[in-house]
């Protein structure tokens, strides 16, 4: 392992060293869209992002791999398979990645796409390679599920990537306009499809609108996208995840004073949705409004609670204000997640403020760390003194 996976830039707080876009939190919320049961979609973005945050805490090595196990027994059934294949998507590992690559390769459409879900935390180069021959699956929801996986990373493909999916892309908008009842995909058509929908099918229309645009926002159709966000706005105009989508679209095309204007919109309709604190606070490190910045994603960990991301984030932004904040924000998201990086973290910021308690952190992190890594912050000790 190297020394980059556990540092993340602790000391530098700008906007190379914060992921500022809040897509990395919303992923999930959109892996998939199943033609027959649409809950495998999160709720909300506050469920998706704590969940992906803490996956850590919940289940055990010894579960996870019972997961790998079960993924590989051709004795249990296409659905025990698949779903213990979802089960995995928060806990990529190189055994993990093995039953992953398996179940891409196996004879049941359901593994096929539960594979596809739990490919989502490997990195755009690998997942390509994996997913890219799913992309002609003879089985459309392993297609569509394929491609709405591999088509946020569109503005990272090459040209030949981007050709390659691009039939894919256009399958799966007409798929996702059945799904919403956009008709002949002219968005006006929503809302009077939502009035005339039950309680249940609103819920499906919503979800599959939002995941439309999302899709048009990926492909790079800014205007499409935000026409769309528009008409769901008018039929939900307290959906955060609907606002936090209108937010990285203009992210996307560089208007962060726009951003922030709409995420403020968005925290006066819903104060109490700690992703939209978490977007803001990214919009505001993007705009050099540090101080903002970090009052913002103090909100929005301490309104989580449990979202160690958040209390990492917490301690980077807090360094050059606070630094009994910072460090006791860092200290939070390692007892939360129990992740080798976050302990790096607060071993870092030991190091660089002299802590008393260096050099116990330093003991705890050598049980699982390479040795040049424990060598590298000890050198950093001699510097700080």
């Amino acid at each position: 392992m190297t020394t980059q996976s556990y540092a993340a830039n602790t000391s530098t707080v700008n906007a190379s060293a914060v992921n500022t876009d809040s897509d990395i939190q919303n992923q999930a919320e959109h892996s998939v869209l199943s033609q027959a049961d649409t809950t495998t979609l999160a709720s909300d973005a506050h469920s998706q992002s704590s969940s992906a945050q803490n996956s850590m805490a919940n289940s055990s090595p010894e579960q996870v791999q019972q997961w790998v196990y079960t993924v590989q027994d051709k004795r249990q059934s296409d659905q025990v398979r698949a779903n213990a294949l979802r089960q995995l998507a928060p806990y990529p590992s190189q055994n993990s990645l093995v039953a992953v690559v398996r179940g891409l390769q196996d004879d049941s459409e359901a593994v096929r796409e539960a594979a596809v879900i739990a490919a989502e935390p490997y990195q755009f180069t690998n997942r390509w390679r994996m997913l890219e021959p799913l992309l002609t699956d003879p089985n459309q929801q392993v297609r569509v599920t394929a491609t709405t996986n591999l088509i946020r990373d569109f503005g990272n493909m090459s040209p030949k990537q981007q050709h390659t999916i691009e039939s894919a892309y256009q399958e799966l908008v007409v798929f996702l306009s059945a799904q919403a009842n956009v008709k002949d995909h002219i968005q006006e058509d929503i809302q009077e499809d939502i009035e005339e929908s039950t309680s249940e099918n609103v819920q499906l229309n919503l979800k599959s609108a939002l995941l439309l645009a999302d899709v048009y926002r990926w492909h790079q159709e800014w205007d499409k996208a935000q026409s769309l966000y528009e008409t769901l706005l008018k039929a939900n105009p307290k959906n955060a995840q609907v606002w936090l989508s209108v937010a990285d679209n203009l992210r996307a095309q560089g208007k962060d004073e726009q951003a922030l204007v709409a995420l403020d919109k968005a925290i006066v309709l819903q104060p109490n949705e700690s992703n939209l604190y978490y977007s803001q606070a990214l919009t505001l490190v993007r705009l050099e409004q540090k101080a903002k910045a970090a009052d913002a994603i103090e909100i929005a960990a301490n309104m989580a609670q449990t979202n160690s991301y958040f209390w990492y984030l917490n301690g980077v932004l807090q360094e050059p204000l606070d630094i009994d904040k910072s460090v006791k924000s860092f200290e939070q998201a390692y007892l939360i997640s129990g992740a080798p990086e976050q302990l790096y973290a607060v071993c870092d910021i030991y190091v660089r403020t002299a802590n008393d308690k260096t050099e116990q952190c330093l003991d705890e992190l050598g049980k699982i760390a390479p040795d040049y890594v424990i060598a590298q912050l000890k050198a950093k000790i001699g510097d700080v003194k």
